[in-house]
């Protein structure tokens, strides 16, 4: 096709495409119209503090009131002497050593009945004897029983075990490696636009309220 053939075809095409959108109207459908409302801000629906609130707690809640029972004759009597029930530091290393290298019990005992272990300096001379000593270790392990009951279906009895919940609240409430970790009073936390924060159970309104209602007279 010659060259002036060609130019006057392009020429013509895009006449012909301006034309066309000079024609073109556009009208709005109902999803447009949707998603147009969506974007719309109304003024003064969400207000914000301007100045960050600082954390609350209730007044008075977590207070002490006394010592645990006993709590300072343990104290004491650990610092006088810090590797009872063992009879040494010797003694406390080598049954952290069985312990944490999993030692059979059947071992231990051929450790000592080897005559590999002086028990003397140790404080035992056979696995019935460390478990004593283990079991000394933590005061409050009989807050941690375990006990035994039974469930009853159709075709079979079925064992299962369990502890006592409030004796675990105990155990777990005088464990001073927990101190730092325990919460006593409920809290109300904000963000930095003075939002409410609920996180933990203490952050919430439950506890808050329970505190109000024993603050009340009968």
């Amino acid at each position: 096709m010659p060259h002036d053939e060609q130019a006057q075809e392009k020429e013509q095409a895009d006449s012909d495409y301006e034309s066309d959108l000079d024609h073109w109207s556009y009208e709005p459908n109902a999803l447009d119209e949707v998603a147009s409302e969506s974007h719309v801000v109304e003024p003064n629906i969400i207000t914000r503090s301007s100045a960050p609130r600082e954390p609350t707690c209730y007044p008075g809640s977590g207070e002490s009131i006394g010592d645990v029972k006993g709590f300072q004759d343990e104290i004491r009597n650990l610092c006088d002497d810090p590797w009872v029930p063992f009879a040494s530091e010797h003694g406390f290393k080598l049954a952290s050593w069985f312990i944490e290298g999993k030692v059979s019990k059947g071992r231990i005992n051929e450790y000592f009945s080897s005559g590999l272990g002086n028990s003397a300096d140790v404080g035992y001379r056979s696995m019935y004897t460390l478990e004593k000593h283990l079991r000394e270790l933590d005061p409050y392990g009989q807050y941690l029983q375990w006990f035994e009951g039974q469930v009853e279906d159709s075709a079979r009895i079925l064992p299962f075990f369990y502890r006592n919940v409030l004796d675990c609240v105990r155990y777990l409430l005088r464990q001073i490696a927990y101190r730092d970790d325990l919460v006593y009073a409920p809290r109300r936390e904000y963000d930095p636009q003075g939002e409410r924060i609920y996180a933990e159970m203490h952050t919430a309104d439950w506890w808050w309220d329970i505190q109000v209602s024993a603050k009340r007279p009968i």
